[in-house]
């Protein structure tokens, strides 16, 4: 009985021994791997492709890789139990059947995710809309794309939810400045104040402004103002920084000058 009992504790203490090996080894093939995967599609010249697409491709592959390696883990632990597997794996094919169902969402965020990709829709770093949703893109994974709004919200879009994508980052951006002015200024001289700003602030800032701004001219008549327009193209992203910079400039323009920026007034008669 004692011998029995020591044996039965051996045979305990080298399936541990064994369990253990097979987790350490597959996590540090995760690790080994993961590296791989990171300096194949940084560093391989056959590849060339911008840093967006690269780290959305990056971060797909080590999610591919990090499923693939737990079920084979959790197969060869089975396997060192002396669980036949084949069975279970039979178990589950007919249990698909009873699951199916529910698993179709899953199986429709992992399919869109895919042709999210292949199409090129966005990648890590874009500045997207998708429905209410506006930010950044911080990670894109087999089922869930992550957008990080301006305010540090963090949204989780399942892939197969995503309908329509506004993607801010490709291409040039244009910014928009609207500068009311009062009826009684000169319209040519507020003209060419406005001008004067645009071919100056394309010299200082010609390595974000791919255009010249453009003063378009009236474009409304409010109440108290009529409004003038600027444009001018931009590297992407860069709309709203050439924007405040340019209305900074007005502002101090138009104060040196002496052009009036309406406000609000009330004329009271007293009878």
């Amino acid at each position: 009985m004692l011998d029995l009992a020591y044996s039965s504790a051996g045979d305990y203490i080298k399936i541990g021994i064994k369990i253990l090996f097979i987790i350490i080894f597959w996590r540090l093939a995760i690790s080994l791997l993961s590296r791989l995967i990171h300096n194949f599609f940084k560093f391989s010249p056959k590849l060339r492709m911008d840093e967006k697409k690269t780290n959305t491709l990056v971060g797909l592959s080590k999610s591919l890789l990090r499923y693939t390696i737990y079920i084979i883990m959790v197969i060869s632990v089975l396997n060192v139990l002396n669980i036949p597997t084949e069975s279970i794996l039979a178990t589950a094919g007919l249990g698909g059947l009873a699951i199916g169902f529910g698993a179709q969402n899953l199986v429709k965020d992992i399919i869109s995710g895919f042709f999210i990709l292949f199409e090129d829709q966005y990648a890590v770093g874009d500045y997207i809309s998708i429905d209410d949703a506006t930010g950044t893109v911080e990670d894109m994974g087999l089922r869930t794309t992550k957008i990080r709004s301006f305010k540090g919200d963090l949204h989780i879009i399942p892939n197969g939810d995503i309908k329509t994508v506004i993607n801010h980052s490709r291409g040039n951006s244009t910014a928009i400045i609207d500068v009311a002015i009062a009826y009684e200024t000169d319209i040519n001289k507020a003209t060419e104040i406005l001008s004067s700003i645009c071919n100056e602030y394309y010299e200082d800032n010609s390595d974000i402004v791919v255009e010249q701004p453009k003063v378009l001219g009236i474009t409304n008549f409010g109440d108290s103002d009529v409004n003038l327009r600027i444009i001018a193209k931009t590297l992407p992203l860069n709309q709203w920084g050439v924007e405040r910079g340019i209305r900074k400039k007005i502002k101090e323009a138009f104060q040196e000058g002496g052009i009036e920026v309406p406000y609000p007034k009330r004329i009271v008669n007293r009878t």
